[in-house]
């Protein structure tokens, strides 16, 4: 029987749980597998891997940097036997990739039953080309059926990442109940991955609620807890479960919370379970002021009109509910004043967290197939340049003139300040219309956004050493992400870095 010793590499973290690593380590745990965390470090990386040996290699990558997780796997290659796993977005979307040289075995979908076969099988040497979502060099492979029961899946090994990270210690803590968005909105992968499952199963699925129930108690009972976000793409789909949950969270967690709701579900029952369970903020996606970018070229299926859009709004606050709103900026066929339609929008509506993003079309959703339609993609810059690195560099599509990127990037770093500080409206949108975008603004914007998340979203209690901490690992994640430049994971070959 072979070794058995697991090794699930990440790049970084920033201040999410890795719900995909925390719950394959469940799997392969409950299989009587080892299992390990390391955050990618050049200095400590070869120390590491002398002292734990392992067998297996896993990486969980998505568009933005799957290159960096196959640099990283050549040297690692180039140096131990091991065999390389890769998971994720991006395999699961393009797995043409497993003909890179040093990755073994990819895995397509959803993990949680593919991998638990493949330990199975590896350990007892068995073969391993033909197993269900997993592609090698020799064989491709179908997925299999969805997971009918999520609370099949055994919780997540939360222990594995926080006991190696700063996450244990961070009050907030993030959790999903559901899986499979119904919703096609062209930014997103959900439609492709709905399509590649047909005839697989129920797509949207959710947890009970006392599995949920159970799961926050239980890291509530190891961990500091005071804030639960869920992350899931849409919370409480169906309002029998949420009435469900409204009674039982406020009765055994009642723990302040945050989730993602459609504005266009958004009632009066709706809010009012919401507010029963100790809902402190939502979410909503507004994406853009332009009712027909919203709907024909962001596919968001949301008949409201912004008048509509601000009364559902007005309904969420009257109950004591803050409101985080999203918008994309520099969507093509967009405008200037669509954006400074955002803004007024986002001001009408009394929003307490106004956050923005640039469009990144994400190779094999609908909007990469509707700019590469229309030309809107330089191929080249595909591999000069971080096309795909960050939702939050100046756009990269060539619909937009330069002077139309800089005000959009110093709109998405106002956007926040712009709706709050009434005071300095005007001053703002004349500087993010007329000046160079340049460092200082995308260090102020990230205070600022700190500071109002703290403040009306996601209220929780640090010390002020921790409080440090966090400011300054937020400086170096979102900084790098908003000047479109990626910080420098390792250089190990000579002069040559992996960025």
């Amino acid at each position: 029987m072979k070794k058995a010793n697991v090794l699930f590499l990440t790049l970084e973290t920033d201040f999410i749980d890795n719900f995909g690593i925390a719950v394959l380590s469940a799997v392969a745990k409950k299989m009587g597998w080892r299992t390990s965390f390391f955050v990618f470090n050049p200095k400590a990386i070869d120390e590491y891997f002398s002292k734990i040996q392992p067998t297996i290699v896993c990486y969980s990558c998505m568009s933005s940097n799957y290159n960096d997780y196959l640099r990283v796997n050549s040297y690692l290659k180039s140096k131990y036997n091991f065999v390389s796993i890769m998971g994720g977005p991006h395999p699961t979307f393009f797995p043409e990739i497993i003909h890179e040289e040093g990755l073994d075995y990819i895995c397509r979908g959803e993990g949680e039953l593919a991998f638990a076969e493949f330990l199975q099988k590896y350990q007892n040497g068995e073969d391993t080309d033909s197993i269900l979502n997993f592609h090698s060099k020799r064989k491709k492979n179908p997925v299999r059926d969805l997971i009918r029961d999520l609370d099949d899946i055994p919780f997540p090994d939360r222990s594995l990442i926080f006991d190696n990270t700063e996450l244990k210690d961070m009050p907030l803590k993030t959790f999903m109940s559901s899986r499979g968005c119904p919703y096609p909105c062209t930014y997103c992968y959900n439609k492709s991955l709905k399509e590649e499952y047909v005839g697989k199963g129920q797509f949207s699925r959710v947890h009970s609620v006392d599995r949920m129930i159970e799961e926050i108690k239980y890291v509530k009972s190891k961990y500091p807890l005071q804030f639960v976000k869920f992350e899931d793409d849409l919370f409480a789909i169906k309002m029998s479960w949420l009435d469900e949950f409204a009674k039982k969270y406020r009765n055994e967690i009642n723990l302040p919370f945050n989730c993602l709701q459609r504005i266009d579900l958004i009632n009066k029952d709706r809010i009012g379970l919401l507010k029963t369970a100790n809902c402190h903020s939502i979410t909503v996606a507004i994406d853009s002021a332009n009712s027909r970018i919203r709907n024909e070229i962001l596919g968001r299926c949301m008949k409201l009109s912004n008048h509509e859009i601000i009364e559902r709004i007005h309904l969420i606050k009257d109950t004591g509910i803050n409101v985080f709103t999203n918008q994309i900026i520099a969507v093509p066929t967009s405008t200037i004043q669509d954006e400074l339609d955002a803004i007024n929008l986002n001001i009408s509506a009394n929003i307490d967290f106004a956050g923005s993003t640039i469009l990144v079309p994400y190779q094999g959703t609908e909007i990469w197939k509707y700019c590469e339609k229309h030309n809107l993609i330089d191929k080249n810059s595909l591999t000069t340049s971080n096309f795909f690195h960050s939702i939050q560099k100046k756009s990269a599509l060539s619909c937009f003139s330069k002077k139309e990127k800089e005000v959009q990037w110093n709109l998405s770093l106002f956007f926040v300040m712009i709706i709050k500080l009434r005071l300095l409206r005007r001053v703002l949108i004349w500087i993010a219309m007329n000046c160079k975008p340049n460092p200082f603004f995308a260090i102020i914007s990230t205070i600022f956004k700190g500071y109002y998340l703290k403040k009306y979203i996601y209220p929780v209690r640090v010390s002020s050493m921790r409080s440090i901490r966090m400011v300054q690992k937020a400086f170096s994640i979102e900084l790098s992400r908003m000047l479109g430049k990626k910080r420098t994971i390792i250089k190990l070959f000579g002069s040559k870095e992996i960025h």
